[in-house]
């Protein structure tokens, strides 16, 4: 497709994804500061970079899953994160051919199994993931659990950049340090202890020239180091939280292309429909039938809402006919864009 035409359809992409519907007040802050520093859609950046990066076969490493209130509800996470995680890896494999791998804590593991298993996929050990896309028959993930032990981590990652060779790492919604190596919630309250520390994944996939990609809503997610300036001085607790620390939410760890959006999940939604429309493949367009199955599985799974506390498909404050209602937005866009644009 004519890049031209693909930009047209990434705008109005990127438009639907970061449109403020939960009323945050920051979404425009952060999609303007990341939009600058990319210089052309976010959608389109982050397409262009998996296609470059990722050849048939290749390891694609996503890591997800946010125990966002360690003290109410331990072992437990929100439901931002998981489905776009699932959804993106599902455009990976029939878009580029990749073998997803998904990265979370230890106790959430299962959970997102859930989740991967309702957008079709039938979850496997990682060296298992190849034999699938060779033969092509049936859709593959792989969902791993990652060290919550700082010296641990570190090793893990060295050994996953090491072993798995990933042709790109990819964060969704995934809670990011900041420079005092503390995560911290929209609240500027700490989360980060017991929680696996993937900081050091993206670090070692950095130092190792592995394409990196961080999606995020808030400020305090792998990837926005990106544009830490602007979430320092202009989004709540963003330069100082409230806990001991003092450091702010600000996101130390950067990637090589930051896509912010309103939700995450949309943002994921977003991207993966930009690659299905770049391959030709609308199968890897995520449609509403997808995501009612996916936040159902959600919500069985006991990933809760972030912002309204419940244990209902939805996310971020909206229910489930919104996000319904925001993948037939983006699935129209793709459609009619390339129908329409010349």
């Amino acid at each position: 497709m004519e890049l031209a035409k693909l930009m047209r359809i990434a705008e109005t992409l990127d438009r639907l994804m970061s449109m403020d519907i939960p009323a945050r007040g920051i979404s425009g802050i952060l999609y303007e500061a990341a939009r600058e520093k990319a210089g052309r859609p976010l959608t389109l950046a982050a397409a262009e970079l998996l296609q470059a990066a990722i050849r048939p076969g290749a390891n694609v490493i996503i890591a997800t899953g946010w125990v966002d209130q360690p003290v109410v509800a331990p072992g437990y996470g929100e439901s931002d994160g998981p489905p776009g995680a699932v959804a993106l890896a599902r455009a990976l494999r029939l878009s580029l051919k990749a073998a997803p791998i998904i990265v979370t804590d230890e106790c959430l593991v299962e959970g997102v199994k859930q989740i991967a298993r309702a957008a079709g996929f039938q979850c496997v050990r990682p060296g298992e993931l190849i034999h699938s896309i060779e033969r092509n028959k049936l859709m593959t993930i792989a969902v791993v659990p990652f060290a919550a032990d700082e010296e641990a981590a570190r090793r893990q990652a060295a050994e996953m950049i090491a072993s798995l060779k990933p042709a790109a790492c990819v964060a969704i919604e995934r809670g990011g340090m900041n420079d005092a190596e503390i995560v911290h919630n929209m609240a500027g309250q700490s989360t980060g202890e017991g929680q696996a520390k993937i900081d050091y994944l993206f670090r070692a996939a950095g130092a190792a020239g592995v394409a990196t990609l961080g999606i995020g809503d808030g400020g305090n997610e792998i990837g926005m180091a990106n544009i830490a300036d602007a979430v320092r001085r202009r989004v709540p607790h963003g330069a100082k939280c409230q806990c001991p620390c003092g450091g702010g939410i600000a996101a130390a760890t950067p990637v090589d292309v930051l896509v912010a959006a309103a939700v995450s999940n949309w943002g994921a939604y977003a991207v993966a429909a930009l690659l299905g429309l770049s391959a030709g493949v609308p199968a890897a367009v995520h449609d509403p039938a997808m995501e009612r199955r996916v936040l159902e599985a959600t919500a069985a799974a006991c990933f809760h809402d972030p912002i309204t506390g419940l244990l209902m498909p939805g996310a971020d404050g909206c229910g489930l006919d919104v996000h319904i209602g925001m993948a037939a937005l983006l699935k129209e866009a793709v459609l009619q864009g390339q129908a329409r644009y010349k």
